[in-house]
C-alpha cells in the first residue's frame, strides 16, 4: 500500500519518546478524531436547520412527508419489536388479520437498532432525526477514516468526507425524507472493510465484510445490493487494474488470490440470508418487478455533473431544465457535487499511479448507475449498458432506482479528493493548508451542499387515539382485536394511519409499505369489504346474508373500531360509508367532530364461524324470483373459524352446470377434497362436509369453463343459485359422509 508521502511540517516534528510522549500523542490522536465529528456534526445541524430545533416534534420530508412518516413507523416498530423479545422482520399489526413479512421491505432494521435509545427514551419522531443526522456526521467520518487510510493525508481526507456527507445527493434524498435511503453511512463502512480484505486477506476480515453486508442491507436492501455488486466489480478491478507502482501486467497467482478473497462476502452474504432468499425462491411474486421503470429511474450522463439543484438561487432553472428534457421524472438528482468533482479530478491527474484502481471502480458504478442504456442530456443513443445483463436477475429486477447505485462513486470519490488536495498543499505551510481545507469546505457547504431551510413535517394525532387503552394481544403475542382505519389506503402512498398506530398501538386492517403484500382480506370480508367501499349486494347468493353475516364477520375478526379520517375530505365516500354503518346496524359513533367519526362495532353480535365468497365469482345476476352468480375455470369460499374448537361446515350449494354436464372439484388448502358432477338440465343440490379447524381456510371450486359469446366469450362453467354455509361443534355430529 503506497501512501501520500508528503506531510506537513508539524507532523515531521521527531515523536515525543517515553510515556509523557506517548500520552501527548494520544491526546493529539483524541483531540483530531474529536474536532473532525464535531465538524461534521457542526455542518449537519446547519445543513439540516432547522430541524434540530423540532428534534422530537417534527421531521424533515416532502409530500407531506408520506416517506418520513413511514421511515417514523419502521424505526418505532424495530424499538417496539425488540423492547419486548421480538425479532422485527415480521408484523402482525399491519394488514390485519394476516401480518406481513417485513424484511424484503423498508423496514431500516440496522437504523432502528442503532437509533434504538433515542427512540424509547424521545420518541420515534427523535429516533428519526437522530437517523439523519448520523447519516452525515458517520458517513462523513467513516469517509474521513477510509481516505486517511488509503492516502495518508489528514486535511484531504476530511474535505473528501466532506464531499460524501453532503454531496447533492444525498441532501436531496434527506429533503425527500426515505431514511433507507437517507442513512448512506454503512456504506463507506463496508468499502472500508473490503479494501482492508482485499489489502490484507485474513479470514476474520472476510467474515466481517460479509456481517457488514447483510447489516447494510437491514439498513435499505438497495445499498445492501448496490454494495454486493459492488464487491464483484471491486475483486475484478484488483484482478485486472495495477496497484501503486505496479506495472500493466496479465494477473500473477498472487492478483488471483487477492481477487477471490475479494468476493467471499457475497458468499458469506448468500449463506447468512439463504433462509429469506429460499422464501424468496418459492415465492416469485412476493416482490414487484419493476424492469419496467428502470430506465425511467436510471442516471442520464450528465445528471452527474449538475450544479446543485437544491440551491435557492439556482435550483428552480436546474429542475427546469432537467423537466423539459424528462417531463415527470422523480428520483433524478444524483449530482456529486462540483468541489469534490474539481478536487477530484485534480487527484486523479495529479496520482494516476495510486489512483488508477479507484477511477476504474468510479466508472463502473457511474456505468450502472445510467441503467439499461445510455443517455445523454435527454437523448437515448440506444446503447446498451452493463446494467441489461444485470437487470433481469430476482431483487435488481424489484428495484426502481439504478441511479442510487452512483452513491458508491460518491464514496471513491472521497479518495480522489483527498489526493487531489494532497497536491494542492504540497508546498504550502500547514496554516495555509489548513486555510484552504476551511475555504473549500465552506464552498462545498454553500455551492454543493446548500438547500436553504428545510421543511418541517408535522402531524398531529387526534385525542381518540390516546384513549384507546392497551393494544390487544393474547399471552402469546397474536392480536385479538384490530382498528379498521378509513380509508385504508392499500396500495396508496398515504401513510397517516401508521403515525396514528404509534400512538395508539393497536392492529390496524391495512397499511402503508414500499411493497405493499397481495391484501385481500378487506376485499372480500362481508361487513368490512361494504364499510371500506364496495357495492352492497343485500341480496346475495350466500345465506346467512345481509347484514347478519356482515355482523358475523365484524365479530369473528374482532374488528373493534371504524374511525373515518374526515380531514382528507372525500365527503361522497364517507357519506356510503355512514349509510353502510346504519344499514350494519352500528348505532351513533362514539367520537364525531370535524376531524374524526369513530363507530364501536357492538359487543353483542356473535362470535362464531362464518364463511364467504372469496375471488373468483362473477357478478350477481337477477331474472324475476331468480338470483345466481356464475364461475368460472375457479372460485374460492373462505372458511374462518374464530373459536379454539374445530367445527365442522357443511356447505349446501344448488347449481346448474353450462349447457353440457362437467365436474366440480374441491380442494381444501390446495389438497382434493371432493368432485362432483354437475348436471345441466335443471338446478340440483349438494352438500359437501368439512372439518374446520380454529382459524382461516379456503375451499377451492375448480370446473372446466368456456367461452360464452351471448356473454362477450367470457368462460363460464357452473351457475350457482344458493350458497349455504353451516358449522356445528363435534360433540355429537355424525361424521358419515353425506351420499
Amino acid at each position: 500500500m503506497v501512501r501520500e508521502e508528503r506531510q506537513h511540517p508539524e507532523a515531521l516534528r521527531p515523536a515525543l519518546a517515553g510515556p509523557e510522549g506517548i500520552a501527548q500523542q494520544r491526546w493529539r490522536s483524541v483531540a483530531l478524531h474529536t474536532g473532525v465529528i464535531l465538524l461534521y456534526t457542526l455542518c449537519a445541524i446547519l445543513i439540516s436547520w432547522p430541524m434540530v430545533r423540532y428534534f422530537t416534534t417534527g421531521i424533515i420530508g416532502a409530500e407531506h412527508g408520506v416517506d418520513a412518516f413511514q421511515g417514523t413507523w419502521n424505526l418505532w416498530w424495530v424499538a417496539t419489536a425488540l423492547s419486548s423479545g421480538r425479532l422485527p422482520f415480521f408484523t402482525n399489526i399491519l394488514y390485519y388479520p394476516t401480518g406481513v413479512d417485513l424484511f424484503w421491505q423498508t423496514s431500516q432494521v440496522a437504523h432502528g437498532i442503532t437509533a434504538l435509545p433515542i427512540t424509547l427514551l424521545l420518541g420515534p419522531l427523535a429516533g428519526f432525526n437522530w437517523t439523519v443526522l448520523l447519516s452525515f456526521v458517520l458517513s462523513g467520518y467513516v469517509t474521513f477514516l477510509f481516505a486517511r487510510e488509503v492516502t495518508g493525508h489528514t486535511l484531504g481526507s476530511l474535505l473528501g468526507g466532506m464531499v460524501f456527507a453532503f454531496s447533492p445527493y444525498h441532501v436531496q434524498r434527506m429533503v425527500d425524507g426515505p431514511v433507507e435511503v437517507t442513512a448512506i453511512h454503512w456504506v463507506p463502512l463496508y468499502l472500508f472493510a473490503l479494501y482492508t480484505l482485499l489489502e490484507r486477506p485474513t479470514w476474520w476480515r472476510s467474515l466481517l465484510c460479509g456481517l457488514l453486508l447483510v447489516w447494510v442491507g437491514l439498513g435499505g436492501w438497495y445499498y445492501g445490493l448496490f454494495c454486493v455488486m459492488t464487491t464483484g466489480l471491486a475483486a475484478a478491478v484488483w484482478l485486472f487494474v495495477p496497484g501503486p507502482g505496479q506495472p500493466w501486467r496479465w494477473p500473477d497467482r498472487q492478483a488471483w488470490m487477492r481477487a477471490i478473497w475479494g468476493g467471499t462476502p457475497a458468499i458469506w452474504w448468500l449463506i447468512l440470508i439463504a433462509p429469506q432468499l429460499q422464501g424468496l425462491m418459492s415465492e416469485p411474486d412476493k416482490l414487484w418487478d419493476l424492469r419496467e421503470i428502470h430506465a425511467l429511474r436510471s442516471a442520464d450522463l450528465l445528471d452527474f455533473f449538475l450544479p446543485n439543484p437544491l440551491h435557492p438561487l439556482w435550483g428552480e432553472a436546474i429542475w427546469a431544465a432537467r423537466e423539459q428534457r424528462y417531463p415527470g421524472a422523480v428520483i433524478w438528482n444524483v449530482a456529486l457535487g462540483w468541489v469534490g468533482i474539481a478536487v477530484g479530478v485534480l487527484g486523479a491527474v495529479t496520482a494516476w499511479p495510486l489512483v488508477r484502481r479507484w477511477v476504474a471502480l468510479i466508472g463502473l458504478t457511474l456505468l450502472l448507475a445510467m441503467g439499461p442504456t445510455l443517455r445523454i442530456a435527454g437523448y437515448d443513443t440506444g446503447l446498451p449498458l452493463p446494467f441489461m445483463l444485470l437487470q433481469d436477475i430476482p431483487g435488481i429486477r424489484s428495484g426502481q432506482r439504478p441511479s442510487h447505485i452512483m452513491v458508491i462513486a460518491s464514496v471513491l470519490l472521497a479518495i480522489l479528493v483527498a489526493y487531489g488536495f494532497a497536491w494542492l498543499s504540497r508546498r504550502m505551510t500547514a496554516r495555509a493548508a489548513g486555510g484552504l481545507a476551511a475555504g473549500l469546505i465552506a464552498l462545498l457547504l454553500a455551492f454543493d451542499a446548500y438547500a436553504g431551510p428545510m421543511l418541517i413535517q408535522q402531524r398531529e394525532v387526534h385525542p381518540f387515539y390516546h384513549t384507546l387503552g392497551p393494544a390487544p394481544f393474547d399471552a402469546e403475542g397474536n392480536p385479538r382485536g384490530a382498528v379498521m382505519p378509513l380509508p385504508l389506503y392499500i396500495q396508496v402512498n398515504r401513510s397517516e394511519n401508521l403515525t396514528t398506530q404509534i400512538v395508539h398501538r393497536w392492529p390496524i386492517l391495512g397499511g402503508y409499505l414500499a411493497r405493499p403484500p397481495a391484501y385481500t382480506f378487506s376485499r372480500y370480508a362481508p361487513g368490512l369489504r361494504e364499510i371500506e367501499g364496495y357495492p352492497l349486494v343485500a341480496n346475495d347468493i350466500v345465506n346467512p346474508g345481509w347484514p347478519l353475516l356482515g355482523q358475523q364477520s365484524f365479530a369473528a375478526y374482532d374488528v373493534r373500531y371504524v374511525a373515518l379520517d374526515l380531514t382528507v375530505g372525500r365527503e361522497e365516500y364517507f357519506a356510503r360509508v355512514r349509510a353502510t354503518a346504519e344499514a350494519l346496524g352500528f348505532g351513533p359513533p362514539i367520537v364525531a367532530d370535524e376531524r374524526l367519526e369513530v363507530y364501536s362495532v357492538p359487543d353483542t353480535w356473535p362470535v362464531g364461524p362464518l364463511g364467504y365468497l372469496g375471488p373468483g365469482w362473477q357478478g350477481l345476476e337477477e331474472e324475476g324470483a331468480y338470483r345466481w352468480r356464475w364461475i368460472g375455470e375457479q372460485a374460492e369460499i373462505r372458511l374462518f373459524n374464530p373459536l379454539e374448537q374445530a367445527h365442522l361446515a357443511t356447505i349446501t350449494l344448488r347449481m346448474i352446470s353450462h349447457e353440457t354436464p362437467r365436474p366440480l372439484a374441491f380442494q381444501l388448502h390446495g389438497s382434493d377434497a371432493g368432485q362432483l358432477l354437475i348436471e345441466a338440465h335443471q338446478p340440483t343440490s349438494h352438500q359437501i362436509r368439512l372439518l374446520v379447524p380454529p382459524g382461516h381456510h379456503t375451499v377451492t371450486l375448480e370446473a372446466p369453463a368456456t367461452p360464452d359469446p351471448a356473454r362477450s366469450d367470457e368462460a363460464i362453467s357452473i351457475r350457482f343459485f344458493a350458497l349455504d354455509v353451516r358449522f356445528q361443534e363435534l360433540v355429537g355430529v355424525d361424521l358419515t359422509p353425506s351420499p
